[in-house]
């Protein structure tokens, strides 16, 4: 192994180590599993309604609690394969899966050199993962690859560096990558060190001036489990892009690979229980001007059929 891979396969593999601490924390929130279990449907892929029953789904880089695979299956595919780096978070996405018995499968796959035969599922699903690898266009066409004909690849690319929101992020990525104080303070963070931190804030502005009404409540809303663990998420990540890519970078790589009906998707997320939910009619409109100036091309949802 080169300087090169080696570089790639321990910045992949610190990938993967952030997100199982946070898929782990999200699997054992009966909440916050369910909002992400609930985001895979039918109809936000634009298909009908018992599209998924019978078919043989792959979930690339499917996390370790495997949410999305247990939306296929819920919706009576016939078989997914669930696969990502090592076999590290199996235990926690075999717990999950469990109960389909043998209409699920685990592997240990990288996305640009997957072991899978030509031509094998009639789905491939792959979200929040080319931008983290070293050649997410390599990573495409693989999805590409291991689609049947007429089958259909899903992928989800993080395109937003030039809005005010990830300009932001990127900083703070920079900034965690080489203050060990601020690195400290971010590994540090949960949701009950937030609702200290707001139980102290309320207290001392009560000595000095009478809340408003509900205020209290409103802000205490804004901020739960789940925003606390999309924040670590935002920060703690390694990327080699600072997902800087585009909607037309990303047409391409469907039209190259010869995909037809190449659709961007968008939806209006529910079930956020904190601020984010003041964000979701953005996610839903993601070419309206104030959705631009936050996030930029925004988070690129498409999907295309292999011909």
């Amino acid at each position: 192994m080169d300087r090169d891979d080696a570089v790639t396969e321990d910045l992949e593999q610190r990938t993967r180590r952030v997100f199982d601490a946070h898929h782990r924390e999200q699997a054992d929130d009966p909440l916050i599993y369910g909002r992400l279990v609930s985001l895979i449907s039918p109809e936000y892929f634009q298909l009908p309604p018992d599209w998924f029953e019978g078919k043989h789904v792959l979930d690339v880089g499917c996390g370790s609690n495997a949410n999305a695979s247990k939306a296929f299956l819920e919706l009576g595919a016939a078989h997914v394969r669930s696969v990502d780096l090592g076999t590290g978070w199996m235990d926690v996405a075999g717990a999950e899966l469990a109960a389909y018995g043998s209409r699920s499968s685990l592997a240990d796959e990288n996305v640009t050199m997957l072991s899978i035969e030509d031509g094998a599922y009639d789905f491939v699903h792959c979200a929040g993962v080319l931008h983290h690898t070293s050649d997410p266009r390599l990573g495409h066409s693989e999805l590409v690859r291991v689609a049947k004909p007429g089958g259909y690849v899903f992928a989800t690319v993080m395109a937003n560096a030039k809005g005010l929101l990830y300009q932001f992020f990127n900083l703070l990525r920079d900034q965690y990558k080489r203050d060990e104080d601020f690195r400290a303070t971010i590994d540090g963070l949960s949701a009950d060190g937030t609702s200290e931190a707001l139980d102290w804030l309320f207290s001392e502005k009560a000595k000095r001036e009478p809340s408003l009404p509900e205020e209290e409540r409103v802000l205490r809303s804004l901020f739960d489990a789940d925003l606390v663990l999309t924040i670590k998420d935002r920060i703690q990540a390694p990327t080699y892009h600072d997902f800087d890519f585009t909607e037309e970078q990303i047409r391409g790589w469907f039209a190259d690979a010869g995909c037809q009906d190449v659709v961007r998707l968008s939806r209006y997320t529910y079930g956020f229980g904190n601020l984010r939910r003041f964000l979701a009619p953005m996610y839903l409109e993601y070419s309206h001007p104030l959705a631009r100036l936050w996030f930029g091309e925004g988070y690129v949802q498409m999907i295309g059929r292999k011909p």
